[in-house]
Parts: structure tokens; C-alpha cells; sequence
């Protein structure tokens, strides 16, 4: 196999002609972000979060699945690049099914959102934060925690110390987050009522406020008639 010199973030490497720019970087110390890309079970390139631009052509391409040549010169964390990244991960959110009371991955090993905190993008909920499964979930022993309805970002600190969520990030604005969250505090006996009492404490000086109890009223007056949209409607 032969080998070929190729520049990473300033750095130089010479790697076996074929390499991935991801595998190459990994050479050289450098870490790209990934979410699809599993070697030898899933290489298809679709998430576009390990992209990064080649500095001949200026060109974005995927790392995990474009191969290195003599020459290539690429940067990995540039602004560019960056900008490129938080795109892909509002795309992603946006088809995402939020549930995370239930995910394995929740309580820490989240990586996307690990990224999401790293490009400044929500819209995922504290309970991805939160170390506690459904079994253990505060909700289930009827407190009234917010974290399902409040933004993440605070590493579920009230819930490792086993106490419920205040909601002082502030609220979730995306409408399938609010309705998976009035699923979750109506499936627990947790009312209207009982979530207006605390959503006061942090969230009216939110712009949002009204705009976020409003569908939160919605949403639970939906499940009190039995009237949830289908998976389509929103």
C-alpha cells in the first residue's frame, strides 16, 4: 500500500493512501465529532456532523467516509465548519424523536447531546441529563420535576442530588418535547395545576412564557379528552 503526506488543522501526517481524513485525524490526535459513522457496520455518511473543509477546493465533505490524498490539506474546527455542523444538528433535532425518559443513552452518554451543548443548540430536555430511568424517575414517586419540559444544559445536577428539576434554564420551545413531556406528567397523575405552580418560579421572565403554558394547556387538555394529534399533525 502506498503512503501519502496530508495536512490536518496544520498538523502533517503520512497515512496509507486510502485512509479516511476521520482515521488520519484520529493519527494525528485529532478528534471530529461523529453520530452515524460505526466502522465495519455503519459508514454511510448521512449525519454530515464530521465534516470538514478542504482548503484546495473549499469543499465540505464527510471525514468519515472521504478519503485521504497526497496533499490534502483540511481543517477540522475552523468557523466555517463549526457553522456547517450546528445546521446539521438542528436538522437532526428536528426529525429526532425526543423520549428521553426512556433512552439508554440518557444520564451521560448522550452524545448528541454532548454536541448540542457544544454548538449552542437546543432542544433537548434535562432528563437526558438526568442519571434516573423510568423506573426511579422522580415523577414516579409524584414529584412535580420540570426537567422534562426545561432545556438542557445543566449536567441534571438537581437529580444527581436527588432532587427534582426548577426549571431555571428556562423552557423547551419545540411542541413534540411539551406533548412527549404532558404524556409523561399525565401518565403519573401530575396536573395542570400542579405544573402552573412551579412554572412560575423560573419561567415567567422568559419571553416565552405565555406562548410555552399556552400549549402546554393544549396539550393537556388533549390528553384529558383523549385527543392527541397523529405522529403527523405537528
Amino acid at each position: 500500500m502506498s503512503m501519502v503526506r496530508v495536512i490536518i488543522d496544520g498538523k502533517e501526517a503520512t497515512v496509507e493512501d486510502g485512509t479516511t481524513v476521520l482515521e488520519a485525524a484520529k493519527k494525528l490526535g485529532i478528534e471530529i465529532p461523529t453520530l452515524c459513522y460505526f466502522p465495519n457496520v455503519f459508514e454511510e455518511a448521512t449525519c454530515r456532523i464530521c465534516v470538514v473543509e478542504d482548503k484546495k477546493t473549499g469543499k465540505m465533505i464527510p471525514s468519515c467516509a472521504f478519503p485521504v490524498s497526497e496533499g490534502l490539506n483540511v481543517e477540522t474546527n475552523n468557523e466555517r465548519v463549526r457553522s456547517d455542523r450546528k445546521l446539521a444538528l438542528e436538522v437532526i433535532l428536528a426529525i429526532h424523536k425526543i423520549k428521553c425518559q426512556s433512552c439508554p443513552r440518557k444520564g451521560g452518554r448522550c452524545e448528541l447531546l454532548v454536541l448540542c451543548k457544544e454548538y449552542g443548540v437546543e432542544g433537548i430536555p434535562v432528563c437526558a441529563e438526568c442519571p434516573l430511568h423510568e423506573e426511579d424517575c422522580l415523577l414516579a414517586n409524584g414529584e412535580v420535576c420540570l426537567g422534562p419540559l426545561t432545556v438542557a444544559g445543566c449536567d441534571g445536577i438537581c437529580m444527581h442530588s436527588n432532587r427534582s428539576c426548577e426549571g431555571c434554564r428556562g423552557p423547551i420551545m419545540r411542541t413534540d418535547v411539551i406533548k412527549e413531556a404532558v404524556k409523561l406528567y399525565s401518565s403519573h397523575g401530575i396536573t395542570l395545576e400542579n405544573i402552573l405552580v412551579k412554572l412560575g418560579r423560573y419561567y415567567s421572565s422568559s419571553p416565552y412564557y405565555d406562548s410555552v403554558v399556552k400549549v402546554i394547556a393544549q396539550f393537556f387538555n388533549k390528553n384529558n379528552k383523549n385527543e392527541w394529534f397523529d405522529e403527523g399533525d405537528e
